[in-house]
């Protein structure tokens, strides 16, 4: 983990947090290790576990092509802050975004000047489980 907080580059944090949300509610949280980075294994491993949203900092062009095929709604551009603040901030629907989109060619943990990555409505209502890259 980064200190507990949200890993700037969706593919290359160690580890994800898996948060299963119910009608606004957290249910349960897991705590899982991140596939070794490499093209198309992040949104493959979040398939396979049953992750139907994604909280992330910035994310390459490729990554949010996948998760959109796979029909996983993507909330990109989130700041880097502690974990279970970024949860609540995102019930309350008070997460304020940034910029999401990150080109690999220079992707270092830091603020870019391009498009927003952040591609659907926020509702925390319903049957939600999420992967935050910590």
């Amino acid at each position: 983990m980064q200190n507990g907080s949200l890993c700037q580059h969706f593919g290359k944090a160690p580890q994800v947090l898996i948060v299963n949300i119910e009608n606004g509610t957290v249910v349960s949280e897991e705590i899982l290790t991140a596939p070794e980075h490499a093209h198309g294994s992040m949104p493959n491993f979040l398939k396979a576990n049953s992750v139907t949203d994604v909280l992330c900092g910035g994310i390459g062009d490729g990554a949010l092509q996948m998760l959109r095929e796979m029909n996983i709604g993507v909330n990109a551009g989130a700041p880097s802050q502690e974990a279970h603040k970024l949860i609540a901030d995102y019930l309350a629907g008070t997460i304020a975004y940034g910029d999401g989109h990150c080109k690999h060619d220079h992707c270092h943990d830091h603020e870019h000047g391009h498009e927003h990555g952040h591609d659907h409505e926020h509702s925390a209502k319903g049957t939600r489980q999420f992967k935050l890259d910590l």
